[in-house]
């Protein structure tokens, strides 16, 4: 069964992140957020949002492929892949084909995206 709400947070948060809107983003994201890089890097909530604010990644476009939703006890597992197009920390501008598996839970009265972990697909 599919969530509208839930499905509309990660299209929000895949806009957010394609236009760098880090205002949307810092509403999208839980207080305690991080994301975990393809990379493996493990990155705080408020050091993305930062390196968004001053260039240093740069996004110019996410266009989803399928998503995926699965209740959890705590709220929802969802699993998407994305073609993003940016450019991280001075490199080149490339599109990389990513699979982030997001979890969302509500926190302070709102449905709230508690982690990232993006890897390839």
């Amino acid at each position: 069964m599919m969530n509208d709400e839930i499905l509309n947070l990660y299209r929000d948060y895949n806009d957010a992140m394609a236009t760098d809107d880090t205002v949307a983003l810092d509403r999208l994201l839980a207080p305690h957020f991080t994301l975990t890089h393809m990379t493996g890097e493990v990155q705080p909530r408020a050091e993305w949002l930062r390196e968004l604010r001053l260039g240093t990644m740069h996004y110019f476009s996410s266009v989803e492929d399928h998503v995926e939703m699965t209740a959890t006890d705590a709220g929802w597992r969802v699993v998407g892949q994305n073609r993003v197009t940016a450019s991280i920390r001075g490199g080149s501008k490339y599109t990389w084909p990513l699979n982030t598996v997001m979890i969302v839970e509500q926190s302070a009265g709102r449905w709230q995206i508690m982690s990232a972990v993006v890897t390839t697909y």
